[in-house]
């Protein structure tokens, strides 16, 4: 859902350092070149790509939050969790995220086999190159299938080979929960928001995320939201605000990839968030560091 007005904060997006299409450079590049002043870098389970948008962003003159997207789980069903503003230099945080990268390369490895199996042969230094260094996933093997002009599209690498239930699907050895992915955010100083409630159907269990566990906040403002899923989810924000006596943070951002491909296809700088929550966010993180 496009948000009514001028914004000029953008809270989810990707870069090469997971399964983004740009650099962490270029994407800066980009969000300055669209007016955006702040945005939080979020790639799947990694914060590589920190850094060098940091120093962009201190170059352009946009605030570059570092974050994360961390791949959770609850009751058997895959749920995103944002961490907003964490610490990438905290040790056992970094050290965690090599684990998670070396479960990644050993699952690659068994879906290439699997791909081999049903005679299409993809060498695992093909996915590195296309990952670029940053966190391995399906979407990289997605596109070195279409470099082999196996498949046409990512989707249909994942309809005919990558997706759950597919002949070449590898189960992750171990996912990380939502309490787990809350409990690392505040560890390493930062706000934990669930990303994009709207694919998940889970709305029940949200307050009890807030409540019980300590999520900071809910994306409301996504890409992907309709009226009537900003509606919804602001209302839970306030009930849940009633039952904890504090704030709960809305967040939002374009979950941006690529102007081409993803799960929607919209061009950088479409879908913001507006300035009042993003500088509520700000503030709050401020608050936490100097604590």
């Amino acid at each position: 859902m496009k948000l009514p007005g001028g914004t000029d904060s953008d809270f989810h997006m990707h870069s090469t350092a997971s399964d983004g299409g740009y650099s962490p450079s270029v994407l800066v590049e980009k969000c300055h070149a669209v007016g955006l002043k702040q945005i939080a870098l979020t790639d799947h389970d990694t914060v590589d790509g920190t850094f060098e948008a940091m120093k962009v962003g201190e170059r352009l003159g946009v605030r570059v939050l570092p974050g994360i997207e961390f791949s959770c789980v609850f009751e058997k069903k895959s749920v995103h969790m944002l961490g907003l503003g964490v610490d990438v230099h905290h040790e056992a945080f970094q050290q965690m995220l090599s684990k998670q990268r070396d479960m990644r390369q050993r699952r690659m490895n068994i879906m290439l086999q699997k791909l081999s199996d049903v005679g299409v042969h993809v060498t695992a230094d093909e996915v590195l190159a296309e990952a670029d260094g940053g966190s391995i996933g399906r979407p990289h093997v997605a596109k070195v299938l279409i470099k082999h002009d196996v498949v046409k599209t990512v989707a249909e690498a994942f309809d005919r080979y990558l997706a759950e239930g597919k002949p070449c699907y590898v189960e992750k050895e171990r996912e990380m929960t939502v309490k787990e992915a809350i409990d690392w955010t505040h560890e390493v100083g930062g706000l934990s928001i669930v990303a994009h409630p709207g694919y998940y159907g889970l709305d029940h269990e949200l307050i009890h995320w807030i409540t019980k566990w300590g999520m900071d906040g809910i994306e409301v403002y996504h890409r992907d939201h309709e009226k009537q899923d900003q509606e919804r989810y602001e209302q839970i924000c306030e009930e849940a605000e009633q039952v904890t006596g504090s704030a709960i943070f809305r967040s939002g951002g374009s979950d941006f990839h690529h102007e081409t491909y993803g799960r929607k296809q919209e061009p950088l700088g479409v879908t913001r968030l507006q300035d009042y929550y993003a500088d509520q966010i700000i503030t709050e993180l401020s608050i936490r560091q100097r604590d």
